[in-house]
């Protein structure tokens, strides 16, 4: 009964009470009052870090510090997978759903060969020589809505990606490039190559000089027939 009364009363007072909201409440002081540090032998100047030691200086051992002995992860074995993992060559990939996104965007003609340089001059597909990129990985991602008639080059491609390209009538090749001529092919962007040209925009035949920044081309009778585009 004692009960009853107490939350009517409870209840009467609710409805005279304003409604809660964050202008009439206010936390408990005495729960986050602050306790003020008391002042040490010479006043308290440490704040808290004592006095020597690496407590004070902050000098804290390395992550996976053990006291000068061979930590853990040197004394697993060595996976030898994983060797020289940062000089492998790396292939970005470019599915055929991005490259038909492409072409139907106007960023890509399809009239025209496609290769590295015309997938770099989109500024979608991104490549990074410093990154150890060299070249294009074509994968078969997009595969069933390909429908472009193309003519690409590329440096990887799968099985599944080759036939999509060649079920719509397309060509495909693949060439290698040495990090060096990703690095010039940067510098020369132009329209397809010749298979037996190195560059870009360079006639087959032609040597380009990386230090002197010069193109050397043959003066030898015998290698200008050899190079002629009608020579077979």
């Amino acid at each position: 009964m004692a009960g009853r009364k107490g939350a009517d009363k409870a209840l009467d007072l609710l409805k005279y009470l304003p409604r809660v909201n964050k202008y009439n409440v206010f936390p408990n002081r005495e729960e986050f009052s602050r306790r003020v540090r008391a002042r040490g032998q010479h006043g308290g100047t440490t704040h808290g870090h004592g006095n020597k030691g690496s407590n004070q200086r902050c000098s804290y051992p390395r992550a996976g510090f053990e006291g000068y002995d061979t930590p853990f992860y040197l004394k697993m074995p060595m996976e030898f997978y994983y060797s020289h993992f940062r000089g492998k060559r790396q292939y970005p990939p470019l599915s055929l759903g991005q490259l038909q996104l492409m072409i139907d965007t106007g960023r890509v003609d399809a009239s025209q060969p496609i290769d590295l340089t015309t997938l770099v001059n989109t500024k979608i597909y991104k490549m990074d020589p410093i990154e150890r990129h060299f070249g294009v990985h074509l994968t078969d991602e997009g595969a069933d809505a390909f429908t472009a008639k193309i003519n690409i080059e590329v440096q990887h491609a799968k099985e599944t990606a080759i036939a999509a390209v060649e079920r719509n009538g397309g060509v495909i090749t693949t060439a290698y490039y040495d990090i060096d001529s990703v690095i010039a092919l940067f510098e020369m962007l132009t329209t397809r190559k010749d298979p037996r040209q190195v560059f870009l925009g360079l006639e087959p035949g032609w040597v380009v000089n990386l230090v002197d920044k010069v193109i050397l081309r043959p003066t030898d009778e015998v290698l200008q027939e050899y190079y002629n585009p009608q020579h077979s």
